[in-house]
């Protein structure tokens, strides 16, 4: 009888034991702090698939999103309802895009190696060449930064058309964005676990650079950064091989969120109504989902370009 009240009590102690190898909660199906930044039980939904090469995106301030895919050589739409359709035709081998705030779409078109602007009735401008981009952004005081990792620069492209390399230390600098609220510039050096930030001087000149947030990558992938995002908060928002990693204000990564289907994201940036739709894109397909945190809308940045298509 003690022999078997022996084996009962060892039995007791030993299951828990059995299932405690790992006392981490699990983590939910949406990734870490997910419910912080995702609206929970909304789905990601599928808008759109089968591009080749969703490189960057740009979104205008009543949430209708424009992006480049790429290799097809087109910048398509999506309204804010969620519909896709094809923007512009023959873009040059569009990449980076971002509006300015003079209103106009601002291009780097990748294959004739120079930046172009569209205004509002579709009328194309060279503003520089001799400059080959990846990422772009645009500035309040409509400065241009655009990344090219292969030449392991970041340029700067002034609102005359001038332009000079601001940045050579980086590895391949990728994605490249401004904030909105302050004189910040937010570079991922996409080859490394670095997200930089540099203060804007006067001339456009990037000051005090500091390695500001350290992705998280598991051991059988590399983080491979991409685009990034800022929303309202501060918090910073790259799209990376494990997913949206989430970098507060202090540079510490407080969220990752899961990325829909199978394979990492190039992209991510808050569009649709009121700026409260979280996107990610991955190569050849683009996702969307309501978030309780909110982008911030470009001072000066249009409403819309022209409805009709361009060509």
């Amino acid at each position: 009888m003690l022999r078997a009240a022996g084996l009962l009590v060892l039995a007791l102690v030993t299951l828990p034991l059995a299932g405690s190898q790992d006392p981490r909660p699990a983590i939910p199906d949406d990734g870490r702090n997910a419910a912080t930044i995702l609206v929970p039980g909304e789905p990601w939904v599928l808008l759109g698939e089968g591009y080749q090469l969703t490189a960057d995106s740009a979104v205008d301030n009543s949430g209708v999103v424009y992006f480049t895919d790429a290799h097809r050589n087109r910048i398509m739409k999506i309204d804010t309802a969620g519909n896709i359709t094809t923007w512009k035709e023959n873009s040059g081998g569009a990449h980076g895009i971002a509006f300015g705030p003079d209103g106009r779409l601002y291009i780097g078109q990748h294959d004739r190696q120079r930046v172009v602007a569209l205004s509002l009735d579709g009328r194309e401008a060279v503003v520089a060449e001799g400059v080959q981009s990846h990422h772009l952004t645009v500035t309040a005081r409509n400065d241009i930064y655009l990344s090219q990792p292969p030449a392991h620069v970041v340029w700067l492209v002034k609102p005359d058309g001038s332009k000079r390399v601001v940045d050579k230390g980086m590895e391949w600098p990728r994605g490249v964005r401004s904030s909105n609220t302050q004189p910040l510039l937010a570079i991922a050096d996409s080859r490394t676990p670095w997200v930089w930030s540099f203060q804007l001087a006067g001339d456009g000149s990037l000051l005090n650079g500091t390695r500001f947030c350290r992705l998280e990558a598991d051991q059988s992938s590399e983080i491979d950064s991409g685009g990034i995002a800022f929303d309202s908060d501060g918090f910073l928002y790259i799209a990376t091989s494990q997913g949206i990693q989430v970098c507060d204000p202090q540079g510490r990564v407080s969220a990752i969120l899961r990325p829909p289907g199978a394979g990492g994201l190039t992209n991510v940036f808050f569009g649709g109504p009121g700026l409260q739709w979280l996107y990610v894109t991955g190569t050849d397909r683009i996702y969307r989902r309501p978030a309780r945190r909110r982008g911030v809308p470009f001072p000066g940045a249009a409403n819309g370009l022209s409805p009709k298509h361009q060509d």
